[in-house]
């Protein structure tokens, strides 16, 4: 069923859009956050929905489904007109300090056939906001403002870059009708000069919050028909900060008002992912374990010289500075857990429930709460690279029902997960909208 998903999705959104509407929450008294984390509005790209639809049409293409009935109708695929803008707003870093941060707004733009397809249902065009939390990244020219200030009304540009790890320049959240918020993440866009954050939930969740306050700040002073309604998804790292930044809504933000949330494959207890990697002899992805330790050394002043051996600690300063991209990380890296770690301090992460790492990943691990939010877990149990018994046991902690803690696909790897996963959050919150 969930490989159906991925070669319906756009397919069928628009279309079910039109029979149920755009979402059910009426916008009085609603959305009126982010007047003071709004600072800038920069537009981007307008593509207007004849260049859209060829794009629309190869993403839903279904000639190579294996599902597909041989008597199957496939659904029509109007396409929207899309806009994309940088926003520049307000937020703070893991030391609380008040920094610019940056991300991009994706605005669906209605063709009349869809504003004629609802009137004559009687309904009127309303928008939902979805905010994508990327995967990891390691060059500031992956971040999302900045992929889509390359896009300059080039319809070549939309379909790349295609790796999960770099944002896409049109998601598909936005193909779907939602106004899509993807935030660059501290350390890239316009705050490449501060340390990324990597995996601290802290400014993780602000990062996320403010943004979506801010989009909204910017959704009504262009009298954009917003309806209340907010989702959240993200992938990888991305998946660690959705459930950061949910957290963080229900427990300070009640005037958002969250919809669902639908986190994909991320290292939600951070503990169990530090021990599993410390236990091994090799790292198949040391320019994550890299970027982890070195954010966690620098952010919160564990002594980096503690952690890691002077021959690699001398070097990280210079990988993570926004311009190294993965292979040029892991060229200058280890894979060799003995070699990267002071066996010292190795050995004490491993016995020491106190240690200073091993205190600060229980702190920042995510899935300790228990959320009021429609919630659901993707994740392909074929993943070597994000444990997939993280996502299950999330699921346990937080005390989801079985079905929604979903394994996407059993054959598939962290990288290759992620298109799918995408398809089923995004059709599920169609879903979700039009009740």
């Amino acid at each position: 069923m969930v490989k159906r998903m991925k070669f319906s999705l756009v397919a069928s959104s628009v279309a079910l859009m039109l029979l149920g509407g755009c979402g059910s929450i009426d916008n009085d008294g609603q959305n009126v956050v982010g007047a003071d984390k709004l600072l800038q509005i920069t537009p981007l790209f307008d593509i207007n929905s004849s260049t859209m639809q060829p794009l629309v049409t190869s993403l839903t293409s279904r000639a190579d489904d294996p599902n597909t009935e041989e008597n199957e109708t496939v659904l029509p695929k109007p396409a929207f007109g899309i806009k994309g803008y940088k926003v520049v707003y307000s937020t703070k870093n893991e030391k609380g300090e008040d920094i610019k941060a940056s991300g991009l707004v994706t605005v669906p733009v209605p063709t009349q056939t869809i504003l004629q397809g609802l009137a004559a249902q009687g309904k009127s065009y309303s928008m939902s906001i979805v905010s994508d939390q990327h995967g990891t990244i390691f060059p500031d020219s992956e971040a999302p403002s900045v992929v889509g200030a390359r896009v300059n009304n080039n319809p070549l540009m939309l379909a790349a870059p295609d790796s999960w790890t770099i944002t896409s320049v049109i998601p598909s959240s936005a193909i779907a009708g939602f106004i899509t918020i993807q935030p660059d993440y501290i350390g890239f866009g316009e705050s490449k000069s501060e340390n990324h954050p990597y995996l601290l939930e802290k400014s993780s969740a602000s990062t996320v919050v403010d943004m979506i306050e801010a989009a909204i700040k910017f959704g009504n002073d262009s009298s954009l028909p917003l309806n209340g309604q907010v989702y959240l998804t993200g992938y990888s790292e991305g998946g660690y900060i959705t459930l950061a930044a949910a957290k963080e809504i229900e427990e300070n933000h009640p005037d958002i008002a969250l919809k669902g949330l639908a986190p994909m494959s991320g290292p939600y207890d951070l503990n169990l992912t530090g021990m599993g990697v410390l236990s091994e002899t090799n790292m198949t992805r040391p320019d994550f374990i890299a970027g982890i330790v070195y954010s966690y050394a620098t952010d919160l002043d564990l002594g980096l010289e503690n952690i890691v051996n002077q021959t690699y600690a001398s070097k990280l300063p210079d990988l993570f500075d926004a311009e190294h991209n993965s292979t040029q990380i892991q060229a200058e890296l280890t894979t060799s857990i003995a070699d990267f770690f002071v066996p010292a301090y190795r050995g004490d992460f491993l016995t020491n429930p106190n240690n200073t790492l091993r205190q600060a990943f229980v702190e920042n691990s995510v899935d300790d709460w228990k959320p009021k939010t429609p919630t659901r877990l993707l994740y392909c149990s074929g993943d070597t690279t994000i444990d997939p018994v993280l996502s299950i046991n999330a699921g346990q902690k937080m005390e989801l029902n079985t079905e929604d803690v979903i394994d996407i696909n059993s054959s598939l790897g962290h990288a290759e997960c992620g298109k799918p996963a995408y398809s089923a959050a995004i059709t599920w919150f169609d879903e979700l909208r039009s009740k």
